[in-house]
């Protein structure tokens, strides 16, 4: 068996790759580092860990299992992939949501105790603050229950939070989550009433496009905070800057945009109490080794025959 590795490794993890190939079954590991490379060796690939582009993968025809990098697949998958009923595809959901969770809070603490004020104002040697608000015993809605969906709510048990949740998928809830509901809009809007924090936590796919609209804002207390910190596109973006500037909710926290980088023209830049970051949630010190470890992982479970982890449907997108 050819696998292709197309993803900035180390020699040391790539020569790692070779020798587990070689112990399980003495199977080719190809390293390539471009597009062209990658369609001259593509024909007898089986699996494909990291990138898989639609040149490559249309030059396999023996493709079977590709790994992505990826925990959000919605840029990644296109329509011939999707209709190859033959190529499993596995993503890293879950491998990057303590660091989303972080970020997430860090986002939400930023805007509850004034910081961005501090920081301008320390440049400025000026001694002033604003109201800040205190968390504790508050209400956080999670939209989504999966690995970030869990680990911002473990932080929320900290602030002695009630926490409410929807998801499609899930049915069973830790303890410490107060309430799980199916992820309908009634429901929905019932949490971000209730609540005084909402976080997103669900992929994007086309049911979860604008899923956050000018209806589900309108839903929000006006002390509450909206933080999204998983994928662009879930929040429309000209609902969110009415509202700030209009003062109908208290701040929002953005890691990510629907289209990005963020033009300069965009009205968000100057929307009142938000605070951007450039699509850094779901980045550590930690990622380049995680993601090495799980691939090794994955790709000895392939080799012996067990299925990989994290197997996505293609057509839900996640």
């Amino acid at each position: 068996m050819k696998i292709m590795l197309y993803y900035p490794f180390t020699e040391e993890q790539i020569q790692a790759f070779r020798d587990l190939a070689k112990k399980l079954g003495n199977h080719e590991i190809i390293y390539v580092d471009d597009e062209e490379e990658g369609r001259r060796f593509a024909s007898d690939v089986e699996v494909i860990l990291g990138w898989f582009l639609p040149s490559v993968c249309a030059a396999a025809p023996n493709l079977r299992w590709i790994q992505s990098f990826s925990a959000g697949m919605e840029k990644f998958l296109f329509p011939a992939i999707i209709e190859r009923d033959e190529v499993q595809i596995s993503n890293v959901a879950g491998l990057y949501a303590s660091q989303g969770a972080e970020h997430a809070w860090a986002l939400l603490l930023a805007l509850t105790r004034q910081l961005p004020l501090a920081v301008h104002n320390k440049d400025r040697k000026l001694w002033e603050s604003k109201e800040v608000i205190e968390l504790t015993g508050g209400t956080l809605g999670l939209i989504g229950l999966g690995g970030f969906g869990i680990e911002m709510a473990k932080r929320a048990q900290g602030y002695e939070m009630t926490i409410l949740a929807i998801d499609p998928m899930r049915r069973d809830k830790p303890d410490y989550i107060t309430e799980l509901k199916p992820a309908t809009r009634e429901n929905l809007h019932d949490l971000m009433r209730r609540s005084d924090v909402v976080m997103t936590a669900c992929p994007l796919t086309k049911e979860t496009y604008h899923l956050i609209g000018a209806a589900e804002l309108a839903q929000m207390k006006p002390s509450a905070y909206l933080i999204n910190v998983t994928r662009g596109g879930i929040v429309d973006e000209p609902a969110l800057t009415e509202v700030l500037q209009q003062g109908k909710i208290a701040g929002a926290g953005l890691d990510v945009t629907e289209k990005e980088p963020l033009a300069q023209d965009s009205p968000l830049w100057d929307a009142p109490n938000l605070i951007i970051t450039p699509h850094r949630a779901g980045a550590s010190q930690h990622r380049p080794r995680m993601i090495f470890e799980f691939f090794m992982q994955n790709l000895e479970r392939y080799l012996t025959g067990e299925k990989p982890l994290n197997v996505i449907d293609k057509r839900k997108g996640f």
